[in-house]
């Protein structure tokens, strides 16, 4: 387990408590429920986003905050040699849920990610529905309807460098970003700066539980 502090973290109304919590597991991970609870595998990404404007409406919020996780994907997904949250198999694709707490100041929002084999069809995909029931029942908000149905295959492996995503280098050995202690590329981040840039500048702390 670890954790590094990029600086202090600002605070006040403009900026927004935003915490991603990334799941998954490891190759050679139990497949018994072992896997799960207080240890299970995760990041947490502890991050302040400078809100745009002032006098933002929650919705707005909401919306702000998707966009920035939408545009750093690739800083978010290839954090990790990742396998599927609820099997051995290399995670392809994520499912998110969201807990938001935009009204409040400074507002807050957390997005747990699901990082999967396959989010569609067979048992991850179930698994992976009862968790967003679960997740609703305590946010009480409806469950997240299933996502339109695509190929696994035409997504790059998390395993993957951040910078090519080129699938030769799910074997790689690949060097975590010293900036944000989280992203993880095979050249060190110099053929991909411009993309990585903002993510890795935006205030965040970065825990691993990587037992």
């Amino acid at each position: 387990m670890s954790a590094k502090t990029a600086g202090t973290l600002p605070d006040g109304p403009d900026y927004l408590h935003l915490l991603l919590i990334l799941y998954g597991s490891a190759k050679g991970d139990s497949s018994s429920d072992d896997r799960f609870g207080q240890d299970q595998r995760r990041a947490e990404v502890d991050i302040r986003l400078k809100l745009p404007r002032a006098g933002m409406r929650p919705p707005e919020i909401d919306s702000y905050a998707r966009e920035f996780v939408g545009l750093n994907y690739a800083s978010i997904k290839h954090t990790q040699k990742w396998h599927c949250e609820f099997c051995d198999k290399p995670a392809r694709m994520s499912q998110q849920d969201a807990a938001s707490w935009s009204h409040l100041k400074p507002p807050r929002s957390n997005l747990y990610f699901h990082f999967v084999c396959d989010p569609s069809t067979g048992p991850c995909a179930a698994q992976l529905r009862s968790a967003h029931i679960q997740m609703a029942s305590m946010t009480g908000r409806p469950p997240q309807p299933p996502g339109p149905r695509e190929n696994p295959l035409d997504f790059p492996p998390m395993a993957v460098c951040a910078g090519c995503q080129r699938e030769e280098t799910v074997d790689v050995p690949t060097k975590k970003c010293s900036g944000c202690d989280l992203t993880r590329s095979v050249d060190d981040f110099k053929n991909h700066w411009r993309e990585h840039k903002a993510f890795c500048k935006t205030p965040k702390t970065v825990k691993w539980v990587w037992p």
